[in-house]
């Protein structure tokens, strides 16, 4: 098949998604805002700054028209509907395919109220399909359609997240999230701070919250615990994130769980709020435990917990390798958002029949 994909082509999930399908044997292009120098400048078409100059928006659409109808696609999928869903739907393509990824559902519909939840109701009502990668963004999302919703998650490549043996003395934790007040790093940190005895930890990734949780863990005089790591690349990701123990998540919102998952994938157990998707992702008490959200002694309670016997947290992480593999593996992901456009494409060509008749 042909595929067009009206996306983020800087965002790793997009691109999971543009390389599987590749690989699969369809034809891929993508327009987007951000560049994919890896993906060939061919087949990624660079779009204006639609959404954040609004005089642009008319004419990225019509650069999206006018390009992808030139492309001839099977299947025009959009992801993230808030912004290059409502481009595709304003192109006004068919078969389209719209993906809802969390924030685009959670958060903009509230955004300016009544005139924000009229235009997710509109967007959506333009798709032929439309898919999700968690029941709890498919409960959300009925709330604005009456439409059937695919769940169909962002799976792991179990390829690369293959299992590791367990580690044995003092406890190690990761966290590997953006250092952002969403993802409540500095929750953690501060049930950190009255948990004794002997382990250390690492955090991952950039964030504008980094001088600020720097001096946070300073205070809380845990700066020669944590290791401070930085951006780690795509290839290196599953050794780094397997030199831990449990990864912990204390989320303010989180509508999947990737993260969760690539541990629990490598075999390592994760602790996270009980919120959102991440309730989905995780079997409580068997590959992790879900905390409240933000129950600071919860928290601090069951990090002890750990800390004083590590190895109950290491054999529930033997847990995590079976339980992905039979929801989260990637290739079977993939291989049923393909059986969703195979639909639509078969539609449209006896559609275009009855048509011709």
């Amino acid at each position: 098949m042909r595929i067009a994909i009206i996306a983020d082509a800087g965002s790793v999930h997009t691109r999971r998604w543009a390389l599987g399908l590749k690989q699969q044997g369809h034809e891929i292009a993508i327009w987007s805002e951000r560049p994919w120098d890896d993906f060939g400048q061919d087949l990624v078409h660079l779009l204006p700054k639609a959404l954040r100059f609004r005089r642009d928006v008319p004419r990225a659409v019509w650069q999206i028209r006018r390009e992808v109808h030139a492309f001839s696609p099977d299947i025009i999928h959009a992801h993230y509907i808030s912004h290059y869903g409502l481009l595709a739907a304003l192109a006004r393509l068919s078969p389209l395919v719209m993906s809802i990824w969390g924030a685009d559902i959670e958060c903009f519909p509230e955004r300016h109220g009544f005139l924000s939840r009229r235009m997710i109701q509109w967007i959506l009502g333009q798709a032929d399909a439309i898919t999700c990668s968690s029941q709890y963004l498919k409960t959300l999302s009925a709330r604005y359609t009456d439409k059937p919703i695919s769940v169909i998650p962002f799976g792991i490549d179990l390829h690369r997240f293959r299992p590791h043996p367990p580690h044995k003395g003092p406890l190690r934790f990761v966290i590997n999230k953006a250092l952002e007040p969403v993802y409540g790093i500095d929750l953690i940190l501060t049930a950190l701070k009255d948990v004794q005895g002997d382990y250390v930890g690492r955090i991952l990734g950039e964030g504008s919250q980094r001088q600020t949780l720097l001096e946070l863990a300073k205070t809380y005089h845990l700066h020669e615990r944590i290791t401070w790591v930085g951006k780690v690349g795509l290839d290196e990701l599953p050794d780094v994130l397997a030199w831990a123990d449990v990864g912990l998540y204390a989320s303010r919102r989180e509508s999947f769980g990737v993260a969760p998952l690539e541990m629990m994938a490598l075999g390592r157990a994760v602790i996270a709020h009980r919120l959102g998707g991440l309730t989905e992702v995780i079997d409580e008490n068997v590959t992790g435990f879900l905390v409240e959200p933000h129950n600071i002694v919860a928290w601090q309670q069951i990090l002890q917990q750990i800390v004083d016997d590590p190895s109950r947290i290491r054999q529930m992480g033997e847990q995590g390798p079976r339980w992905v593999a039979s929801r989260y593996n990637f290739d079977e992901n993939l291989k049923r958002m393909i059986e969703l456009y195979e639909q639509l494409r078969l539609t449209k060509i006896s559609r275009n029949r009855k048509t011709q008749n």
